[in-house]
């Protein structure tokens, strides 16, 4: 049994599960109704697509978990994984051939979502939408599917129950979502920060402050939004809000936040797998 083969199997079983449909469903609709709110407040779809990149980064980590959190803590619990590490396959096959299942999906929710609200886009908008700039939405989007997957399914992988593993997603998605961002009013990332420095009896410099906070993988994703807005960052005031004004900090590269969001999954995936390997199965 190959990558490919759990792949494939992994694949056809998500495919026949009414979870992993109802989530690619759920997450396309809402970006459609998004679109469809707003079809007669901005004449531009580029500006739906701010207000849908801000939905995406603080509710689609909640649509990848249920995908992701089962992929190897699952079959672990079920004891299916006896049976598939019995045949001629390797704990990394294994491991890597659930992600690729997996990731699968995600960038296939990423897809339908971004089709549905291009649809509703051209044919209630009054400026036709820019395919370039749905495009390089939809590859930014992508690669923020693709890191949260290597992530979560790296925590199903070093957990051996599903109650576990759902704990340890979610609790990933509270630390790197609401925390980081600081939605949390009391306890947040610039608390902490702040009780560190008191600690130490010396103070943080903003940009300090900014470096880590773009050390998430959800606020990575926002800032590598910028290109999708090329051109067009002037039309609107919340979007120069955000993106306006030429910056050195090295934070606000593009590159930087591109590598941000592939060493989230990465790392993840690695550390997942590497408890994974010395784990006892039996």
């Amino acid at each position: 049994m190959s990558l490919r083969t759990v792949a494939r199997d992994d694949l056809k079983n998500a495919a026949r599960s009414y979870v992993v449909l109802g989530v690619v469903g759920v997450f396309a609709a809402l970006v459609a109704l998004v679109f469809v709110a707003e079809r007669n407040i901005y004449p531009d779809p580029y500006r739906t697509l701010f207000d849908v990149s801000f939905m995406t980064f603080l509710v689609f980590p909640l649509f990848v978990a249920p995908l992701s959190y089962l992929a190897v803590a699952g079959d672990r619990e079920s004891g299916v994984i006896k049976y598939a590490l019995g045949l001629p396959n390797s704990r990394l096959s294994y491991v890597l051939g659930k992600f690729a299942s997996r990731v699968s999906v995600t960038l296939g929710a990423v897809v339908v979502a971004l089709l549905a609200g291009f649809a509703v886009a051209f044919a209630t908008f009054k400026s036709a939408p820019s395919l370039g700039r749905f495009a390089t939405f939809a590859g930014v989007s992508a690669l923020y599917g693709v890191s949260l997957t290597g992530l979560f399914v790296g925590v199903s992988a070093a957990t051996s129950r599903r109650s576990r593993a759902m704990l340890g997603v979610f609790g990933a998605y509270f630390l790197l979502v609401p925390f980081w961002f600081g939605f949390l009013p009391i306890v947040n990332l610039g608390t902490v920060l702040d009780a560190v420095a008191t600690a130490l009896g010396t103070t943080i410099t903003d940009s300090t402050r900014s470096f880590v906070n773009a050390l998430s993988p959800a606020t990575a994703y926002l800032v590598a939004t910028e290109p999708v807005y090329s051109g067009v960052v002037d039309q609107y005031p919340r979007i120069a809000g955000n993106f306006g004004g030429e910056s050195t900090a090295i934070q606000d590269k593009l590159w930087f936040n591109v590598f941000v969001m592939a060493a989230w999954g990465v790392l993840g995936l690695l550390a997942g797998y590497a408890s994974f390997r010395r784990s006892e199965l039996g």
